[in-house]
């Protein structure tokens, strides 16, 4: 009988891939996540190696996330005013010619560190705009009664090939010359780029006419009147500089702490992709029996459990395992995040709202950066434990003193 259940839950969940719009959706966006995959994991450790600095690596990672805080609304208007799929089309092109581009300058022999942090600010920017459409247009194709599945199992392709690309990239790195792997990676891009031009939406929306400042004022009057949309934006602010952070000192963990070359660092990485895709998983089967607020403020409290015993771990297969889970974690806040914010507001806010999201996750850079002097100083492990416990205070705080977030 529970199987029988839980095989009819499975379907439910997985059935919108009858929607022919949402499988072209999906494709793009796994594809796109490829090359994203690819470029974060072989990047960071490129910095490493010419430098030698922790703190210039998770310079690298502030970096990428600046434009969430620079252009966020901006690109929330953009998702909210234009045609989505010939704006992700637009922006995986770019995202691949400047990949391109670095490449060509490692075959000449120009390569620096100024050229790397060029292309994290080009690929934050293009993930900046990524995350505010690609939601709203699974939204759109698939319709609000199945927006939590379209939400969820396209995250879930995304974190799926991410464990492809993370491994894949440490392989690379260790076996040929970076030139060729940013041209790799630009082509799952290019590809992508071609998908998304094919893409209709099945649930039309109406287009703006008025003035672009206009539409930003009123994405911004919406979180300022919704106390439950700001709230989930205050706690992703905070799960992004003392949760996610983490990410960006990967190599250091990897040279440091487990004393491992680039395989290795390929190998931690797609240690979060696979945590994430369970993580989503477990979302999309069971979406519809949990109280969504709650479950989110646990789980950024595990998180910074977690983010402590990484800290303390100096043996690669308990790392894995703590990244893998770290990775789940991860992976519940954004998708959590994304279907709370979704369904506080109206289709035609949708865009905005997720661009305010990204101003949220730009915060990011002012946990790395903090936390990136602070390894230079004293060490990864502090670092770490540090982010740890800040992380748990926040969750423990908004757990025990706010009964609205509970019942998000």
């Amino acid at each position: 009988m529970l199987g029988s259940i839980r095989n009819r839950e499975f379907n439910q969940a997985f059935d919108i891939f009858s929607i022919g719009s949402f499988r072209r959706l999906w494709s793009s966006a796994v594809l796109f996540s490829m090359g994203q995959w690819l470029d974060r994991t072989i990047v960071g450790w490129l910095v490493l190696d010419m430098t030698g600095s922790a703190f210039l690596t998770g310079l690298v990672w502030a970096v990428r996330f600046c434009p969430n805080l620079l252009f966020g609304p901006a690109m929330g208007v953009i998702s909210d005013r234009y045609p989505r799929g010939r704006t992700l089309s637009i922006n995986a092109s770019v995202r691949a010619i400047a990949m391109l581009i670095t490449g060509i300058l490692f075959f000449l022999g120009q390569e620096s560190l100024p050229a790397l942090l060029i292309l994290a600010l080009i690929g934050g920017t293009s993930t900046t705009l990524q995350m505010a459409v690609i939601q709203p247009l699974a939204a759109e194709v698939v319709g609000d009664t199945k927006l939590a599945n379209g939400v969820t199992i396209t995250a879930l392709g995304q974190r799926a090939v991410g464990a492809v690309g993370a491994l894949l990239g440490g392989i690379l790195l260790a076996t040929i010359s970076p030139a060729w792997i940013f041209v790799i990676a630009a082509m799952p891009l290019v590809i992508s780029a071609g998908v998304f031009l094919t893409i209709s939406p099945n649930f039309s929306r109406e287009m703006k006419v008025t003035s672009f400042f206009t539409d930003m004022l009123e994405g911004l009057e919406v979180i300022r009147g919704r106390r439950a949309v700001l709230v989930l934006l205050v706690l992703m602010a905070f799960t992004e500089m003392f949760g996610f952070s983490y990410n960006g000192f990967l190599p250091v963990v990897a040279d440091d702490l487990l004393h491992i070359g680039p395989e290795g660092l390929g190998l931690l990485t797609s240690a979060t992709a696979v945590g994430g895709l369970f993580g989503v998983l477990g979302l999309t089967l069971y979406h519809g029996a949990i109280r969504r607020g709650l479950l989110l403020l646990v789980i950024i409290g595990s998180f910074g459990v977690l983010e402590i015993l990484l800290g303390m771990s100096t043996i690669l297969g308990v790392s894995w395992v703590l990244l893998a889970c770290m990775g789940g974690m991860g992976a519940l806040v954004d998708s959590l995040e994304w279907i709370l914010l979704q369904t506080a507001v109206s289709s035609d806010m949708r865009g905005r709202v997720l661009g305010w999201w990204n101003v949220a996750i730009g915060t990011g850079w002012i946990g790395t950066i903090v936390l990136g002097i602070i390894a230079d100083s004293y060490g990864i492990q502090i670092s770490l434990s540090i982010a740890g416990i800040i992380l748990l205070f926040v969750a423990f705080s908004a757990l025990t003193l706010s009964t609205q977030l509970r019942r998000i």
